[in-house]
């Protein structure tokens, strides 16, 4: 016992050792933070504190801090007790020096700055962008036509549309699907092979593809999150993205050709967005060519608030060729004609009720499901 005893007593010495060097450096680490920390009063330090540790959790969210940290927050007062200094507030997890320099001004602010007698701070809406990178005015008006592509894991697919002028209707010129045929190819095969596929994608004055999911830096490299990030298919798109990008000439000096839409953007649009999962939209395109004789029957009255510009000309080969492909192929063709359609309502016309619903947070849908409807020729 005594000789076991002296073997584990260096490392139980070391042990405290370490734990009292990691203590030491985390406390150098907060008083250096807490020094630039603002030279707040004796009075607004006592208000500050007072409102951290006597308001609840719901009553928090009412400043300017997120319910996920109003959260983190209270679980730490619950298990360390009251904050007893402003610095305190760093050891919080997700509490970095700006966050918490922006909740104690929020804290210090006048009741009447604020909305009084709501739990939740109303905040203004926030619209992300649709588009990366941002397309400037000038070239929003130049462009007459756009080709969304679709790119799979051994696919890709492609939709052109015209876009109308004045009051006339978009126009589909050109889908087609094209097999990669293999999961597995080599990055010299598979770059000849998308080179190929770039050949014969349409020109057009733009082109969107959907942004990539995007491979996160994680100190556990193994993760099912990484895993799900699946190589082939950023390759294929890291490729098309730079074939269609060169088609531009340098000549002229044009803006960017090439444009990445949100990720489910355009499911969201159309409606084909459960969860995180999208769901067919072959019954959403058939649908839009079956409307041809409800927009005829509208077209005689003067005072009928239907746009044509929102409609897309079907043209009766292409409806064919949808016809004749297989189910997974119309759906992929239908995904890559719901991204041009959705790119061209929500940034090129700036159509105000496509917008409203992917921007407000109940779901609706239009009047007459016009945003679905399309003239077939």
């Amino acid at each position: 016992m005594l000789r076991r005893r002296s073997l584990f007593g260096p490392c139980i010495g070391f042990l405290r050792l370490s734990a009292r060097l990691q203590h030491r450096a985390g406390q150098a680490e907060n008083d250096q933070a807490s020094s630039l920390l603002p030279a707040y009063s004796d009075a607004e330090r006592l208000k500050i504190l007072q409102a951290i540790n006597e308001k609840s959790m719901d009553q928090m969210t009412s400043f300017d801090i997120t319910k996920s940290r109003a959260t983190k927050l209270h679980n730490w007062k619950v298990r360390h007790g009251p904050l007893q200094d402003l610095s305190d507030i760093l050891y919080v997890e997700g509490f970095g020096l700006k966050v918490a320099i922006k909740f104690f001004k929020s804290l210090l602010e006048p009741l009447g700055s604020r909305s009084s007698g709501a739990v939740g701070k109303p905040k203004a809406a926030r619209v992300a962008p649709f588009i990366t990178p941002p397309i400037d005015e000038a070239q929003r008006q130049r462009i007459a036509s756009s080709v969304g592509v679709r790119i799979g894991v051994t696919s890709v697919s492609w939709a052109r549309l015209e876009i109308g002028s004045g009051d006339s209707p978009c126009m589909l010129t050109d889908w087609h699907h094209h097999e990669l045929n293999d999961k597995k190819l080599h990055l010299s095969e598979l770059s000849r092979r998308c080179l190929y596929v770039s050949h014969q994608i349409p020109h057009a004055d733009c082109y969107v593809m959907e942004s990539p999911q995007m491979a996160q830096a994680s100190s556990n490299p193994g993760s099912i999150d990484q895993q799900n990030v699946n190589i082939q298919k950023a390759q294929v798109a890291a490729i098309m993205s730079y074939s269609l990008m060169s088609r531009s000439d340098a000549d002229e000096n044009k803006a960017n050709s090439l444009y990445f839409m949100r990720r489910f953007l355009s499911a969201r649009l159309f409606n084909h967005l459960v969860g995180t999962e999208r769901v067919s939209s072959e019954d959403t395109i058939l649908a839009m060519m079956r409307t041809h004789y409800n927009v005829e029957h509208e077209l005689p009255k003067t005072d009928s608030s239907l746009s044509l510009r929102q409609q897309v000309l079907f043209p009766a080969d292409l409806r064919l060729i949808f016809s004749q492909q297989e189910r997974y192929q119309r759906e992929l063709l239908g995904q890559a004609f719901l991204l041009t359609l959705a790119f061209t309502r929500l940034v090129l016309l700036q159509d105000s009720q496509s917008i409203a619903l992917v921007t407000r947070s109940s779901k609706c849908s239009l009047p007459g499901e016009k945003s679905c409807e399309a003239i077939v020729v």
